[in-house]
């Protein structure tokens, strides 16, 4: 599968390059990121350019994983990245992360929202998904926030589903279906049960 690049009113989202090493690098060092994602920690120059190069194009060759750099209209810094994964079977899991400079001006939900948009869209303009999944350690406070706004549906928690150094740790499962309405959905804090053991953050 050839890599696709979507666009928004303020975004690009293409495979990133060679050229973004160094930020990934950098945005990937962020302590929040390290404690609520897979990424090593720490994350070195060889980690970021192992994902470019060799994780990032084997997912899009497969058709199994596709991975998006977030990118503002005309400027070659990469802001974060975002991708689906699972990809099969007419299903695939949402993820993302986000440099924490730029947190709170809106940009991940706007790159989730056109990712989505293309998910679901028939072939060949889009995948033709059915459903697409999101999960997060239960305190991801940040990442939960762009799902609700996306529309995502909360299913349920996953008790002590992850293991993460010594601590195993709740996962907050939702999902979004191909005919369910967009907007905005509400999670009451009675359905979620949180874990204190680890601050706010995204884990996606």
């Amino acid at each position: 599968m050839e890599p696709c690049d979507l666009s928004t009113n303020r975004l690009s989202l293409r495979c990133p390059t060679s050229a973004d090493i160094d930020r990934v690098t950098g945005i990937c060092g962020d302590p929040e990121i390290a404690a609520f994602t897979d990424v090593p920690d720490p994350y070195r120059r060889d980690d970021a350019r192992q994902f470019i190069e060799d994780v990032i194009p084997n997912g899009w060759s497969t058709g199994t994983m596709l991975t998006w750099g977030i990118y503002r209209r005309a400027d070659p810094d990469i802001l974060g990245v975002l991708s689906l994964s699972e990809v099969r079977d007419g299903s695939a899991d949402l993820g993302y992360w986000i440099d924490r400079r730029v947190r709170g001006h809106g940009f991940m939900t706007e790159a989730v929202e056109r990712v989505v948009d293309y998910g679901f869209a028939a072939a060949p303009t889009g995948l033709g998904l059915t459903r697409i999944g999101w999960e997060a350690f239960a305190d991801n406070i940040a990442s939960a926030r762009v799902a609700k706004k996306v529309g995502f549906t909360l299913e349920g928690v996953r008790r002590q589903a992850v293991l993460r150094g010594d601590r195993r740790h709740d996962l907050t499962v939702a999902g979004l279906l191909r005919e369910d309405a967009r907007g905005a959905h509400h999670w009451s804090s009675a359905e979620v049960q949180t874990d204190s053991s680890l601050p706010p953050g995204s884990r996606n």
